[in-house]
């Protein structure tokens, strides 16, 4: 009879440990040192969706449970947004306002990037959308791609039951280098 309780604490648990992931591989110090993002709120809301991008994008490769956890994991991204504009002091009143406003950029950058794999040249299609939402720079657009390109190569190394696990790809000594 609880059974279903069980399952979605742990899917929640899982949705917790992959925006935990996220948020870690966002904060990699090698793209804000590189300049391939701006380190700023608005270079790291663009690296936070980003990452989360690719995160979702594998997750929804998966059945039904894969969807149903990408959709968690968006809960909590978009949960974390909401805590941070609190924890800077945005008031009740605008709160809503300003979530709309994040909501809207998240979803065209992801919507930007999910075309950009789709075509038969992702790098080339990532770095003109990098270039239009992310950075101006084409050649740091280009360094972008690259480094996206390569942390979705690791995601989509992931086995399924990891995934579904919460077991991301990236680990302490990646995030040093």
């Amino acid at each position: 009879m609880f059974g279903w309780f069980r399952k979605d604490k742990r899917g929640e648990k899982v949705a917790k440990s992959w925006y935990a992931a996220i948020m870690t591989k966002a904060r990699d110090p090698k793209p804000y040192l590189e300049a391939l993002v701006e380190d700023s709120l608005d270079g790291r809301f663009n690296m936070v969706t980003l990452v989360a991008t690719l995160v979702m994008r594998r997750l929804r490769d998966f059945d039904e449970d894969g969807r149903a956890l990408a959709d968690g994991v968006y809960r909590e991204v978009f949960s974390g947004f909401d805590h941070a504009l609190r924890e800077e002091g945005v008031g009740d009143s605008s709160i809503a306002r300003k979530m709309r406003k994040m909501g809207e950029e998240f979803f065209g950058l992801a919507r930007a990037i999910d075309g950009a794999f789709e075509q038969d040249s992702p790098h080339e299609a990532l770095t003109e959308a990098l270039a239009r939402n992310v950075q101006p720079d084409e050649g740091k657009a280009q360094a972008l791609a690259e480094w996206l390109i390569q942390q979705d190569a690791l995601l989509q190394a992931i086995p399924r039951d990891n995934a579904l696990t919460g077991q991301a790809p990236w680990s302490d000594a990646d995030l040093q280098g």
